[in-house]
């Protein structure tokens, strides 16, 4: 990677305020984010991200999004602004996952130099290796052993699905299946199978005018009651609310942050 590839802007932190939310928005530079506590959901025209601890957010440059803070567990976050070509940065995902925390680390490096004073010239070579850490990251093969199980979460969303299952299906016992499950991506079994659940009905709210009552059964939840309020928990906003908003969403000018 060539010293004039990318350049290191600024950098920061966003504390744990249960109120904090960013409408939607895009920047004239390439923005990175560590989740380091809480969670926070992430809306764009194309996906919903509900980010925890050890995720990573990439937001490329002139890309809109949307981002809320969850009230029960306000999220933390670190961020850098970095100027790259697109060459550097092409096979980055928008959502990623820093297993080793190494990402978290160097991260954390330039925003305690940048808040330091340390004149931005100087971190131009962390921030190349913090690149060529997620290039890494992004060329890393996905484990088999947690994309059969998400395979097997997704294509029986409208069964009942419990720990049990899944712990046979794996040979394990159900303390080590979640004990690895986490270790791999973050978060236990179950609640991934929940935010499976609740990203379909999203993409069904979006896609279909289908009542709640009829999308419910469909991604294996009793009822639209029981929908309205995982979803509301999740994604801050009613099924109503999200069919009435998705024709509005809006992208500020170039260059706000």
């Amino acid at each position: 990677m060539r010293a004039t590839a990318c350049e290191f802007l600024s950098g920061g932190e966003v504390v744990p305020n249960p109120t904090w939310a960013m409408p939607s928005h895009s920047h004239q530079v390439h923005e990175l984010i560590v989740v380091l506590s809480g969670r926070m959901l992430l809306e764009t025209a194309e996906q919903t991200v509900q980010a925890g601890p050890g995720d990573l957010l990439f937001y490329r440059a002139g890309h809109a999004h949307k981002e809320t803070s969850d009230p029960q567990e306000p999220v933390n976050t670190l961020f850098i602004s970095f100027k790259a070509t697109q060459k550097v940065v092409a096979d980055f995902a928008l959502h990623m996952r820093d297993a080793d925390t190494r990402v978290r680390q160097m991260v954390t490096w330039l925003v305690r130099d940048f808040r330091a004073g340390v004149p931005t010239a100087q971190l131009h070579a962390l921030l190349r290796a913090l690149l060529t850490e997620i290039r890494r990251l992004q060329a890393s093969p996905p484990d088999p052993w947690l994309e059969d199980l998400r395979r097997h979460m997704q294509q029986n969303l409208a069964r009942p699905v419990y720990l049990d299952d899944l712990a046979r299906r794996v040979r394990m016992s159900k303390f080590a299946l979640v004990r690895k499950f986490k270790r791999l991506s973050g978060r236990t079994p179950m609640h991934e199978l929940q935010l499976l659940r609740l990203n379909q009905a999203r993409a069904m709210m979006l896609a279909s005018g289908l009542p709640v009552k009829a999308i419910a059964p469909a991604v294996g939840l009793n009822d639209e009651y029981q929908l309205s309020k995982l979803f509301r928990r999740h994604f801050g906003l009613s099924p109503r609310e999200l069919r009435a908003r998705r024709t509005t969403f809006e992208t500020r000018a170039p260059g706000q942050i």
